[in-house]
C-alpha cells in the first residue's frame, strides 16, 4: 500500500502526527480490528478460500496501490477499492474513493519509486486486516517510509480495500507530516497556487476587471465586507465589483499575506491590505489599510478559488474598506 498523497496513500500535506518508526498506524489497527470483528459478527464470515492464495492476492493489491504514487494511474483504484471505501489520513481527514481518484489525477505526486516492504495479515472470515510499510523516493531525492493498516473485505470472490489509515515517516525515524490533500511537495505547490490567485486578484483590481475578479471566486462564494450586506454568488460578486470600479476607476490595492494554512481541499490566507482610489466624480482620493482573511477551496484542476472573503479596517473612523463610501 502506500501512504497518502492522494494517489498513494500519502496525504498531500505535512503530517502533524508523531509516529514511531516501529509503530504502524496503531489507531487504525484498533479501529480496523473492531470493524473487522463487527463484520464477522454480522454473519459475513465465510472462510471458504485458500489463505495462501488470499495472501498473494492482497499483497498484489497493496503493491498496486503503492505504485500509484509513481505512475499516477488512478484507474486501478476502481478495481482495488470498495465502492464505499473510506480512508483516514494521519491528521484525521476522511476521504472517499472518488476523492482519492480525483485528487490523484489532478496532482502528480513526484515519486520515482515506492516499494512495498513487509506485510502482516490476519483473517476474520471474509475480512482481512493488512499492516505493512513501504519505502519511497521522491524526484527531489528525499526518502521516507509509509506505515499503514488496511481493512479488506471479500465479496463475490474478490478482495477489496474498504478502509485505510496511514502515516509517513522519514528515513531515520523522524515523523513527517501528511495531511490528506497537500503533503510534502503538494503543500508547497498549493501555497504557490494560492499566491498566484492573490496576484491575479490584485492585477484584476488594478485593471478594473470585475469579471476577472469574479472568476477567482467559487460559484457559491460569499463576500463579507464591513457595514454592508452580504454579497453571495459569482454573479452578485461580479456586479458588486463592477459598481465599485465604475465609482473608483483605476484603483490601487496591495495585499500582503502573513499566513497561509492548507487543510486538505481548503485553505485560509490571512494578511493586510492597502487600498487607494480616486472617485470618478472627482475630489480627493480615498485610502484605507486593514486586515483580510479569505478561505479558499482547491479546484479539480489544482487551482485555488476564494470561497469566503472578509476584511476590516485598521481605522477607527467609518469603514471605507475597498472603496465603500
Amino acid at each position: 500500500m502506500e501512504s497518502y498523497v492522494f494517489g498513494t496513500r500519502l496525504p498531500n500535506s505535512e503530517l502533524t502526527l508523531e509516529v514511531s518508526m516501529n509503530m504502524p498506524r496503531t489507531t487504525a489497527g484498533i479501529g480496523a480490528c473492531l470493524f473487522a470483528l463487527g463484520l464477522a459478527a454480522c454473519g459475513l464470515s465465510d472462510s471458504r478460500y485458500d489463505e495462501a492464495q488470499a495472501q498473494a492476492e492482497i499483497r498484489d493489491i497493496e503493491h498496486t496501490w503503492a505504485q500509484v504514487a509513481v505512475t499516477g494511474d488512478a484507474s486501478v483504484m476502481e478495481r482495488i477499492f470498495a465502492d464505499d471505501f473510506v480512508g483516514v489520513s494521519p491528521d484525521g481527514v476522511h476521504y472517499t474513493k472518488s476523492q482519492f481518484m480525483e485528487d490523484t489525477k489532478a496532482n502528480p505526486l513526484g515519486f520515482t519509486s515506492n516499494e512495498l516492504n513487509g506485510m502482516e495479515l490476519r483473517f476474520f472470515g471474509n475480512v482481512a486486516i493488512a499492516q505493512g510499510d513501504e519505502t519511497f523516493t521522491k524526484k527531489s531525492g528525499e526518502q521516507g517510509r509509509f506505515v499503514w493498516t488496511d481493512v479488506l473485505v471479500r465479496h463475490d470472490g474478490k478482495w477489496k480495500i474498504a478502509a485505510a489509515q496511514d502515516a509517513m515517516v522519514r528515513v531515520g525515524g523522524k515523523s513527517e507530516g501528511a495531511a490528506l490533500f497537500t503533503g510534502g511537495d503538494q503543500a508547497a505547490q498549493s501555497s504557490e497556487q494560492i499566491a498566484r490567485t492573490r496576484a491575479a486578484y490584485q492585477a484584476a483590481w488594478r485593471a478594473g476587471d470585475a469579471a476577472g475578479i469574479a472568476n477567482l471566486y467559487t460559484q457559491d462564494a460569499q463576500v463579507l465586507y464591513p457595514n454592508q450586506p452580504l454579497v453571495s454568488g459569482h454573479d452578485a460578486i461580479q456586479e458588486y465589483f463592477g459598481d465599485l470600479f465604475a465609482e473608483f476607476p483605476g484603483g490601487e490595492i496591495e495585499l500582503t499575506s502573513a499566513e497561509v494554512v492548507v487543510l486538505g481541499q481548503w485553505a485560509f490566507d490571512r494578511g493586510a491590505y492597502h487600498w487607494k482610489g480616486t472617485p470618478k466624480t472627482g475630489g480627493a482620493p480615498l485610502e484605507d489599510t486593514g486586515k483580510y482573511l479569505v478561505v479558499l477551496q482547491r479546484q479539480a484542476d489544482g487551482t485555488w478559488r476564494v470561497a469566503r472573503d472578509a476584511d476590516n479596517s485598521d481605522r477607527p473612523a467609518a469603514q471605507v474598506t475597498r472603496g465603500t463610501t
